[in-house]
């Protein structure tokens, strides 16, 4: 006779759906980089008169009715300072501050929550966003909207204030004398090779270390989805214990037919479904077995060359999201995998 799932079954169930749920929130900030790919460089400085060009060749190769292949990525050309001197109007404080500066769409490069106003747009050189920490030391309040701060001999109005509890600021600069940091947002999906490949065809360079987030959304993505799956064959599988109870031979046999039939397709469904990666992850062989491990130890030199670069706060939030994210979702599988391995022993 088959015994109930016991409490400290339940309890297994439970911490692993909990440390699912809490995988799936770090894997929500992971999911909105999908479409991102970052580039560092580090002796090679990319201009913004480049930028600019490339965009100006591409509309009039686009009015003309000359057909343009490959996705227009939607590029932010970006440097971070350290312990600049920044002053309130008037002079009547300073602090020392990280300054961003930039040449296109500041929001992409540390996304934060917006108190009030918004950063300053790429056509903006007078103005700029301060973190709300900044501006409560600079003013004593981070109602500062529309006051004035000095950088550098220069005047900047803050148009935003950013929630961060650092002293952070940021600025566009198009007459930078270079950006070493690049982010590209694609409408859709790109792997790291294309993205390589249009930084070469525009005469960029080859970055020292790229971060295409559509591959840390795949893996957090698939990671995240194992534990249900392991769940969905457990219960699958107890749909073939039902089948061999059935008293007739041809009734059972039409079922495991049937049943056989469906873990196919639940397994290639699964896999159609998990598996999101592109086709830098797909070897142009099938029996080239190298593949994997060539990839593997690309992927580690990446991150060795990224550990040795300057640190970069929008780099490390998408690393620990994604770290946290498949340390949670790992930890949910063996949760889940103790619990049914226990089920499965207090049933024999």
């Amino acid at each position: 006779m088959r015994k109930k799932i016991r409490l400290p079954q339940m309890a297994l169930f439970l911490t692993g759906i909990v440390l699912l749920v809490l995988s799936a929130i770090q894997y929500a900030y992971v999911a909105g980089t999908d479409h991102v790919v970052r580039a560092r460089f580090e002796g090679g400085t990319v201009l913004a008169a480049q930028l600019d060009d490339y965009y100006e060749q591409r509309s009039k190769a686009d009015r003309s009715g000359k057909k343009q292949n490959g996705a227009i990525p939607y590029v932010t050309l970006w440097n971070m300072k350290e312990g600049i001197e920044v002053a309130a109007e008037e002079y009547t404080a300073e602090e020392r501050f990280s300054l961003i500066e930039g040449y296109g769409n500041l929001e992409q490069i540390l996304p934060g929550q917006k108190l009030e106003g918004m950063y300053p747009p790429k056509s903006d050189t007078e103005g700029c966003a301060v973190s709300d920490a900044g501006a409560r030391a600079l003013f004593g309040s981070s109602r500062v909207l529309g006051k004035v701060l000095h950088v550098d001999g220069r005047e900047y109005i803050i148009r935003g204030i950013i929630k961060d509890v650092r002293n952070m600021l940021w600025i566009q600069n198009k007459a930078a004398e270079g950006f070493p940091y690049m982010e590209m947002e694609y409408p859709d999906k790109t792997s790291a090779s294309e993205a390589m490949e249009w930084l070469e065809q525009q005469g960029f360079g080859v970055p020292a270390v790229i971060l295409p987030g559509c591959d840390y959304s795949a893996f957090n993505f698939l990671f995240l989805t194992l534990p249900l799956w392991l769940v969905v064959l457990w219960l699958y599988a107890a749909v073939r214990r039902r089948i061999n109870v059935a008293e007739q031979k041809y009734v059972r046999a039409v079922l495991s037919a049937a049943w056989g039939i469906g873990l196919a397709v639940l397994i290639f469904a699964g896999i159609g479904y998990s598996f999101r990666f592109g086709l830098d992850y797909i070897p142009p062989k099938w029996s080239d077995f190298s593949f994997y491990g060539k990839k593997a130890s690309a992927l580690a030199d990446m991150h060795t060359k990224l550990a040795q670069m300057k640190p970069l706060p929008g780099d490390a939030q998408l690393l620990n999201h994604s770290r946290h994210c498949a340390y949670l979702a790992w930890g949910s599988l063996f949760f889940t995998a103790w619990a049914i391995v226990s089920v499965r022993r207090n049933r024999c």
